[in-house]
């Protein structure tokens, strides 16, 4: 076949690799699968199967142009820091693009079933994996879609650069007027707000004439750049050495087989037949590893490392950003407590990556599937293509285990990917051993990255956690899961330096050579791997069992200078340290014999967020959730709302075993049109009335956009310089540990979840104003948040009701979130809430802005007796009462 299809701004030649007929007699697409033809496409060559490539030139074949396609829109493309950021440069058209577009996965409903499944002891596909082909073939993005993707980006002169064997990546690149053109927006160069670079973004979220539903495009910014979660120890003083936790290595820090005597003592297990498999975003020296092991007399273990996107596996220098030692860090501690290893594959990519580039190589690692236990001590960005490869690593039984991190407590949102609900977070520990070197005690490090996330509701594997005393979550994620040694530990690196070095870059490589021994041990037993292992290990955390099975780290804390009182060590399951560290044998044991889950399977696992202005419309109105009895026996569940402005039908049945799931569904009911505006939360509760458990679905609801968690300003009238008033996010400065914004103060400007309104207008009064439904005469609750977190005048903020000034204040010092609180009363059947502000140094912060009607007090019951007079009345929390009499002390007449 000689075939040209020309296309709008590229042209496909198809050649083939061997002789084949071309007359009209010829049988059609009878090549087999091994067959391939060649694509040339500007700067690349890549060989695909051949009736993959059939059907992409049936896609060109058709002629309609891509203009005449529906358009779809994505979201989600711009850094938030871009709108009030001025473009200082316009990249040139020429200069080209690497990019990444992401395809859906197909049944997601059914995907989320199956890693239920796969977890709980009591179904029949406990621990029954897919391979990668299979999870390609039941959920990954059909062959029709993929190489409608693959037509289009080459008709828009785009050049194919990579494929995926699952089918959720295109690889793709491009000059920047084709990238342009292609999406309908255009990129800018900015000055970074807080690091000393210039980054490229778009100016508007992406759009494609394009039917075929595509999930994202990755590699459109370089805004956040990717950082190891590892550090050096100050240089040790000249003097007596460490003697606290009594280590093998120089000064007694630890290396070698110290893990193996704390943590494993008197195990035979070497993590022998396994895997370990790393994601590193640098290089390493071979040497280092070699000296390494010479100092702790470990055994050799073969090292194989794979390149991604092009990267040249030459690591980086101290002086460039010591990425190098991270990934020397990582290798070293997996061959310490698994000196049995098969071999250890290093997954590398360039210091320089982005969403793009990250996703190839964790998708490399996914389809690989090489690799049972997966480490990576590195922070950076995610997306909804990630969250995709972290699922796929769950249906085939890889275990991702991910370092917290090494600031403290979180204050906020948490570090990227820490708290995603489909991996292990690793958090960290100073740990004591004995003058044997055998474990001893366990306290929390101070920087063991921990907190509550943002954006995803509590797991189901975490619901039934006791959270008492330790300011955790029964609603978002709580991180971290589990923990180890983070302090003190020597390493090799950067070409034959040996030193200290701290973080959770240190525990979370051991986890994974850890789950090695595990899996060594299941594959002795003829059992499969522990796979994704959250879920085991809670439900172990909740077992009479717990303390032989985890070392439960009691002391310590993650606090900081801006969570002085977050987070602090308790019994049990903490923020600082999750459910411990691994008692030896007994948690392997434990992790290869689990008892059964509950047998109460519900779909999905996560909750709904509901929202809308004042009276609707929303955007849901109601949420389905699936029954399913994975037991053997007949089960009786029960379900109730929590909030009265929420219904749930039906609100019982009995589910026998085997038979089809029942359908609950929870709607909002008429008491929702008539809240006002603020956030509204409830748990939608699951009962299994067979043995008492609970899962619980949170819920939140929306009204006005009160707390700006919509991440805009709808549903407010804005009069002002739009420039300086946007719904923003946390500050990154904190999150990231860069420099400060001049006049700022690394501030925060959310008071609570994920955005909060900075208002920062200059020269003149700004306003936020929204009209709300009321009732003449009824009195309502105003209360909100307000923070100042910079000095500098002028400055002006201002509150009225019904044009009331209830507050106004200028030239304010600065303070930080402030709870205000007034009790107004309407005048009419509408009434203008307005917020007024100026601040020409820097912005104020408000959020969570909420409306109530105060209902009438109403006396429920009096007594006089014993010279004591009792009343009681319904209350409304946070408001005082007054109560008065119009005559005297025995009268009935009482308001």
């Amino acid at each position: 076949i000689n075939s040209v299809a020309s296309a709008r701004r590229g042209t496909l030649r198809l050649t083939e690799t061997r002789s084949v007929r071309a007359d009209s007699d010829a049988p059609a697409l009878d090549h087999p699968e091994n067959d391939a033809l060649e694509v040339f496409s500007s700067r690349s060559r890549i060989v695909l199967p051949f009736n993959f490539l059939v059907a992409l030139v049936w896609v060109l074949s058709l002629g309609a142009p891509a203009q005449a396609a529906d358009r779809q829109w994505l979201q989600s493309h711009v850094p938030e820091a871009v709108p009030r950021l001025q473009r200082i440069a316009r990249p040139s058209p020429l200069d080209r693009l690497n990019l990444a577009i992401a395809l859906p996965l197909r049944n997601r409903d059914a995907l989320t079933r199956l890693l239920q499944q796969i977890s709980n002891p009591a179904s029949p596909q406990f621990r029954h994996y897919l391979t990668p082909e299979q999870f390609t073939e039941q959920f990954g993005p059909t062959k029709e879609d993929y190489a409608n993707v693959i037509a289009f980006a080459i008709a828009h002169g785009l050049t194919l650069t990579g494929t995926h064997a699952n089918r959720q990546l295109v690889d793709v690149e491009g000059a920047i007027s084709d990238v342009e053109a292609t999406l309908h927006l255009h990129l800018g160069i900015y000055s970074h707000p807080l690091e000393v670079r210039t980054f490229y973004a778009p100016d508007l979220d992406p759009s494609l004439d394009l039917q075929v539903p595509v999930l994202e495009i990755n590699g459109l910014n370089n805004y956040t750049t990717p950082r190891p979660r590892s550090r050096r120890l100050p240089p040790t003083p000249s003097g007596p050495t460490i003697t606290s936790h009594a280590g093998l290595g120089p000064n007694g820090n630890y290396l070698g087989n110290d893990f193996r005597l704390a943590y494993v003592p008197g195990i035979s297990l070497t993590g022998a037949g396994q895997t370990v498999g790393l994601f590193e975003l640098d290089g390493y020296f071979t040497s280092d590893i070699t000296a390494y092991k010479q100092l702790a007399k470990l055994p050799n273990i073969p090292l194989q490392n794979v390149l991604v996107d092009g990267f040249n596996g030459i690591p980086t220098s101290r002086k460039s950003g010591s990425g190098n030692e991270e990934v020397a860090l990582d290798i070293e501690m997996a061959m310490s407590i698994a000196p049995g290893l098969a071999r250890v594959i290093v997954y590398e990519g360039s210091p320089n990556a982005t969403t793009a580039n990250i996703n190839n190589l964790l998708n490399r690692m996914a389809t690989d599937n090489l690799a049972k236990q997966l480490s990576c001590s590195w922070g950076f960005d995610i997306s909804a293509a990630t969250q995709q490869i972290f699922q796929q690593f769950a249906a085939q039984g890889q275990t991702f285990f991910l370092a917290s991190g090494d600031n403290g407590a979180f204050f906020g949102a948490i570090d990227q990917p820490s708290d995603d609900p489909y991996i292990t977070t690793v958090g960290g520990t100073v740990l004591t051993t004995t003058s044997t070197h055998l474990w001893q005690t366990e306290t929390a490090w101070n920087g063991s990255g921990g907190g509550i996330s943002t954006i995803y509701p509590i797991p189901e594997w975490q619901q039934s956690i006791d959270l008492t005393g330790n300011l955790g979550s029964s609603t978002m994620r709580n991180v971290p899961d589990v923990a180890m040694v983070a302090l003190n530990v020597w390493v090799t690196a950067d070409r034959g330096q040996a030193f200290g070095v701290q973080g959770t870059s240190i525990a979370a490589p051991l986890w994974a050579g850890f789950t090695a021994l595990v899996n060594e041990q299941a594959a002795t037993l003829g059992k499969a791997p522990v796979g994704f292992i959250n879920p085991a290990l809670y439900a172990l955390g909740q077992n009479t069992n717990y303390a032989t099975t985890f070392h439960d780290i009691t002391t310590g804390n993650n606090t900081t200078s801006d969570s002085p009182d977050r987070y602090f060590a308790a019994r049990g399951y903490d923020l600082c340290t999750g459910l411990g560290t691994p008692a030896g044998a007994n948690l392997i044991d434990a992790l290869l014999t689990l008892a059964p889950l509950d047998p109460l399977l519900i779909t999905p696992p996560l909750g709904v967020t509901l929202l809308g202005p004042i009276g609707g419309p929303f955007n849901l109105t109601s949420q389905s959730y699936s029954l399913t009895n994975n037991g053997t026996t007949p089960l009786s569940w029960a379900v109730a709302p929590l909030a009265p402005w929420l219904d749930v039908s039906p609100t019982n049945g009995t589910l026998v075993a085997g038979q089809p799931a029942a359908a609950v569904t929870f709607s909002l009911n008429s008491a929702a049109s008539n809240l006002l505006i603020g956030t509204y939360t409830t748990t939608i509760w699951f009962t299994n009335r067979n043995d008492g458990r609970g899962q619980g679905r949170p819920v939140t609801l929306l009204i006005g956009n009160g707390g700006f968690e919509a991440g805009d300003l709808s549903n407010w009238d804005v009069i002002g310089d739009t420039n300086g008033i946007f719904a923003d996010s946390i500050d990154s400065s904190t999150l990231f540990g860069g420099p400060s914004i001049p006049g700022i103060d690394d501030a925060l400007f959310v008071h609570s979840d994920i955005y909060g309104a900075y208002l920062g207008q200059t020269n003149t009064l700004g306003y936020l104003t929204q009209t709300l439904p009321t009732v003449a005469g009824q009195r309502y609750r105003l209360s909100f948040w307000l923070t100042n977190p910079t000095n500098g005048t002028p400055n002006e903020f201002q509150v009225s009701w019904d044009g009331n000034i209830l507050f106004d204040q200028t030239d304010l010092d600065r303070f930080d979130w402030t709870r205000q609180q007034y009790t107004v009363t309407a005048m009419a059947t509408s009434t203008i809430l307005q917020f007024g502000f100026r601040h020409d140094p820097a912005a104020f912060g408000l959020d969570d802005v909420r409306v109530q009607a105060i209902p009438v007090p109403a006396l429920q019951t009096k007594a006089l007796a014993d010279g004591t007079l009792r009343l009681a009345w319904d209350t409304e929390t946070g408001l005082r009462y007054q109560v008065q009499s119009k005559t005297d002390l025995v009268t009935t007449d009482w308001a």
